[in-house]
């Protein structure tokens, strides 16, 4: 179980949308988790497939110290590995 807290604007909205859906407000909840963690998820599978590709581009295996050229490389730009 999972108990969730909301702002009252928030809570509103749902128990309207609850309303007018007929489903309940944990149906509502656990359809959203679902997407996000689906959704994210995705995204975490996919950053790491393209690092994986970009170390493979440079010969690198993971064996390799080079992945803290990666994350170094992370740093200086503010997010992704530029190749």
């Amino acid at each position: 179980m999972l108990g969730v807290r909301l702002d009252v604007d928030t809570a509103k909205a749902l128990d309207r949308l609850a309303h007018r859906s007929r489903r309940t407000k944990s149906e509502i909840a656990r359809e959203a988790i679902r997407r996000y963690v689906r959704q994210n998820d995705a995204k975490l599978i996919a950053e790491a497939k393209l690092q994986s590709q970009r170390a493979a581009a440079r010969g690198w295996t993971d064996e390799d110290e080079a992945w803290s050229v990666i994350a170094a490389t992370e740093d200086e730009h503010g997010g992704s590995a530029k190749s």
